[in-house]
């Protein structure tokens, strides 16, 4: 039986060629691709395929180039151009993320990466025992899968890429990657290989079925090193201008400032009015303010050329008093610091930020305490 080549990544040509000569040095026999994802781009991209036989082999030389899953060994990060990654399901909220992160990267002259991930029929299926049941509609399936990311990825960057413009969409130096895999396990790895600034994703909501960036954009977030910013399906389409006032809930927690650091670092180039907000309770007015006026001093003396005011909302319901502050404030993004909690914790007493995915129309950008 003539064995069949399968696709296990989709790749920018350096890469795809990085990954080529590696499979090559271990005798797996690889085939290069061209595919045209979108008309008159600079940027080539190319299938890597293989013999389906040599796929326990490969997977290994593929994750130590695109990044080890998380929850294994450590890895040193390359050194390289910095960039934002945007994964991407096709869906509204990731096109509204993609033009979020557009405007992002113009700013901080960043290049831009938009990554899918979808399950290979194949890939995940085969035991890799010496002996399995070969199913002949395997193959069938694996064409449809890949055929059907490669489709509608292109639909996608073709629309993204006229909306803002096809010369500032080259400016931003696109990559594409489009692989077999665990959305919520490839986009921590890419990132932290690859040393992305800033993962920014849509988020259809609670309800949305698993596969869709709504499903797993808690996790990402939860798990992410790297500031995350969550866009969801129902926030107003972006424009260049958007983002000037920026909400930073704050508990008074020790890593404020460090999360305020990176903050800045993301939105400097923007016009922003920053107005860092608590929320308590009435017996603790005093030493809360106390401690905003505080917070507001260092900054002010720490960002000399940024507004800040500093607000306290006395209320029981954490959420409901933010809500109702954006929307008599008109902000733009939300901002904030999570911490990782043992199961138990994350079971019974949801995050802030968990909660604030499904509950806020409002961009939510997130850093890891």
């Amino acid at each position: 039986m003539k064995e069949n080549l399968v696709t296990i990544v989709t790749l920018p040509y350096s890469k795809a060629q990085i990954l080529k000569m590696r499979l090559e040095a271990e005798n797996v026999e690889c085939v290069l691709e061209e595919i045209n994802l979108i008309e008159g781009s600079g940027a080539s991209t190319y299938r890597v395929k293989i013999l389906e036989k040599d796929i326990e082999v490969a997977l290994p030389i593929m994750e130590n180039l695109l990044g080890i899953k998380p929850f294994r060994e450590e890895t040193q990060p390359d050194k390289g151009e910095r960039n934002i990654l945007v994964p991407v399901d096709f869906s509204v909220p990731s096109e509204k993320a993609c033009k979020i992160a557009v405007n992002i990267a113009e700013k901080l002259k960043s290049k831009i990466v938009l990554m899918h991930c979808y399950i290979n029929p194949v890939i995940h299926s085969i035991p890799f025992s010496d002996i399995y049941a070969y199913d002949p509609s395997l193959l069938t399936k694996v064409e449809y899968s890949e055929e059907n990311a490669n489709n509608e990825f292109q639909k996608f960057v073709t629309k993204i890429s006229s909306e803002v413009g096809k010369e500032k969409w080259k400016s931003l130096k696109p990559e594409y990657i489009i692989k077999s895999g665990y959305p919520e396990d490839d986009i921590l790895a890419f990132a932290k290989k690859n040393r992305s600034q800033l993962i920014v994703m849509g988020s259809s909501g609670k309800n949305a079925p698993y596969g869709t960036l709504g499903s797993i954009a808690a996790d990402v977030m939860y798990n992410a090193p790297l500031p995350v910013m969550i866009v969801p399906g129902n926030t107003p389409e972006p424009t260049p201008e958007d983002s000037s006032n920026v909400l930073y809930a704050t508990d008074f927690d020790e890593k404020d400032f460090a999360s305020l650091d990176k903050l800045m670092q993301i939105l400097k180039p923007f016009d922003i009015k920053l107005k860092c907000v608590h929320v308590g309770q009435p017996a603790a007015d005093g030493w809360d303010m106390a401690r905003l006026e505080g917070m507001k001093d260092v900054l002010h003396e720490k960002y000399k050329n940024i507004e800040f005011t500093c607000h306290l909302i006395v209320g029981k319901n954490i959420l409901e008093s933010l809500e109702k502050f954006i929307g008599e404030n008109k902000v733009d993004i939300i901002s904030l610091t999570t911490h990782k909690r043992n199961m138990i914790t994350r079971l019974f007493n949801p995050s802030l930020a968990k909660r604030m995915i499904f509950h806020t129309h409002t961009p939510l950008l997130v850093f890891h305490g």
